[in-house]
């Protein structure tokens, strides 16, 4: 694939806003826990359900569909994606108990999946070699900047529409980003497709030990951020006094923040910092908030304030795994892939993260400073797969060409 001479930002920006609009699909939960669960008469582990089929599916099919968008054509899956999450969001405005919200959630999480997987090609193709990684830092304020706006958003819309209305608003944007991202794709062109079958695609991906590690450290990250994000609610309440209402306010403030922290990792990257020098630093900066936030030691708003710390250095670490991904694919045609298997990764961190952090708790009595331990050990994974995967290439290497 021959890159642009410049930059076609406006393509980039409509890619992501797309994957803004996915990610809505995911943060406009939360919020409406409450009236949905009142309504449809399910308890709190069957919601808890209805918030983990996104993290189940990615789980499980992220890199099989990252390698059908290889070998089928990203354009048919991602407008294939966006229908599904507007047809599922559809779905369940109308369902009316819990077999038809979940079956609901299983299409949408198949539309998210295809759509994040299939649209950082569509960034790579659109940007000029001096700009990659720093475009790729600008798709990966996808996942924070949707769950932020849903936090904010979505209380408006519940109060003006009900939970039934907020799915369908999130459903009508769907189809939009639809119509303006198959505008934008059709104006690149994307990478040939790799020869083979998905199975094939698949194994070649597999077998790629930078890509693994990529979706290792890309897990180890997303099951510090995604668990203090999850649970912080309720810190807030039980440990620093806040009330539910200022709480969740200031939990979308601590999630905005892992925004600017991304563009500072693709500012860099720009400038030429090493990747390894960012992972390492949000690392380091993620370990030594967590120690801070966890402590009686310090002030509430110090420790409020190292929440704020914690989603900004983190913000460093997916900019760098992302921009990682195409040195490491086994060609242009197989980012689909690679892009899923860095998904699956943070699926599974996302999956496995809350639970333990919660578990943890409990063993400490219920004392929140037990959570710095499985985060200190995440943190610790995270830099020494990071590393691993972003080391200089060896004297000599042909560079990779896309």
């Amino acid at each position: 694939m021959t890159l642009p001479a410049s930059t076609r930002w406006a393509v980039v920006l409509t890619a992501l806003a797309g994957g803004i609009v996915a990610a809505l699909h995911l943060g406009k939960v939360p919020p409406a826990l409450t009236p949905l669960r009142a309504e449809l008469g399910i308890g709190l582990v069957d919601a808890g359900f209805v918030v983990s089929t996104f993290n189940l599916l990615g789980m499980l099919l992220a890199l099989a569909v990252g390698a059908a968008a290889d070998g089928l054509g990203r354009r048919r899956l991602i407008l294939a994606g966006f229908l599904l999450l507007a047809a599922g969001g559809a779905g369940g405005a109308f369902s009316h108990g819990l077999a038809g919200m979940l079956a609901s959630r299983f299409v949408e999480g198949i539309g998210f999946i295809a759509v994040v997987v299939a649209l950082p090609a569509v960034v790579l193709a659109a940007a000029a070699e001096r700009d990659r990684a720093f475009a790729l830092s600008l798709w990966s304020v996808f996942m924070p900047t949707g769950m932020a706006l849903g936090l904010v958003i979505a209380p408006l819309l519940l109060d003006a529409a009900g939970w039934r209305g907020l799915w369908l608003a999130v459903a009508g944007l769907a189809l939009a980003a639809l119509v303006a991202v198959d505008r934008a794709v059709a104006a690149v062109a994307l990478p040939q497709r790799p020869a083979g079958t998905p199975v094939r695609v698949v194994a070649e991906t597999l077998v790629r030990p930078g890509l693994l590690l990529l979706g290792f450290a890309f897990g180890a990250y997303a099951f510090q951020w995604v668990s203090l994000m999850v649970w912080l609610p309720t810190f807030l309440s039980a440990d620093v006094g806040a009330t539910p209402a200022a709480a969740a306010l200031m939990t979308a403030l601590v999630i905005a923040v892992n925004i600017p922290g991304n563009l500072f990792g693709g500012w860099n990257l720009r400038r030429g910092v090493a990747a390894r020098r960012l992972v390492a630093a949000g690392s380091a900066g993620m370990a030594l908030a967590a120690l801070g936030i966890f402590s009686h030691a310090l002030p509430d708003a110090a420790r409020f304030a190292l929440c704020l710390v914690f989603s900004f250095t983190a913000g460093m670490i997916p900019t760098c795994l992302f921009a990682g991904a195409p040195a490491h694919a086994p060609s242009p045609g197989h980012m689909g892939a690679a892009n899923g298997m860095l998904m699956q990764g943070s699926a599974i961190g996302q999956f496995i993260g809350p639970p333990v952090i919660a578990a943890a708790v409990a063993l400490a009595g219920g004392d929140w400073g037990g959570a710095r331990w499985p985060l200190l050990a995440a943190a610790a994974l995270t830099v020494a797969s990071g590393l691993a995967a972003t080391r200089p290439r060896r004297p000599g290497a042909a560079p990779r060409t896309a």
